[in-house]
């Protein structure tokens, strides 16, 4: 089975190394309740119509919580994670072309936490 687009920026951020430090989950957000862990969620964002030998834009949704005492390192992570796919946005063939979707305003969580809300739009076709 192909893997999901998520799955598939996943791979190529953790092959990056831009998800060192981060728990990493898949669709949903689930804490651990230690404040002092940080995560990267991919998951899905919906995208455009799906069809055979044309390609389609598949939208991914990459969010960064931060650790409650590291806003400043989330921050700096979210940057990079822009600059890198902004350097390399033909470099995976399983994505095929890559680009973000914007900067986003930062979220607090009620415990402290920061968080970002990245979407990448993904273009692929076979």
């Amino acid at each position: 089975m192909t893997p999901s687009m998520y799955e598939r920026v996943r791979n190529m951020l953790v092959d990056a190394g831009l998800t060192a430090g981060y728990k990493v989950q898949l669709l949903l957000f689930e804490d651990t309740g230690n404040l002092k862990d940080a995560f990267i969620v991919f998951s899905p964002g919906g995208g455009t119509p799906i069809r055979d030998d044309i390609s389609s834009d598949y939208y991914v949704d990459v969010t960064i919580v931060g650790a409650k005492e590291n806003r400043k390192g989330a921050a700096e992570r979210m940057q990079q994670i822009i600059d890198y796919v902004r350097a390399n946005p033909t470099k995976d063939e399983c994505l095929n072309y890559i680009e973000s979707m914007g900067i986003p305003s930062p979220m607090p969580t009620t415990e402290g936490r920061i968080v970002f809300s990245l979407r990448f739009r993904c273009v692929y076709g076979d």
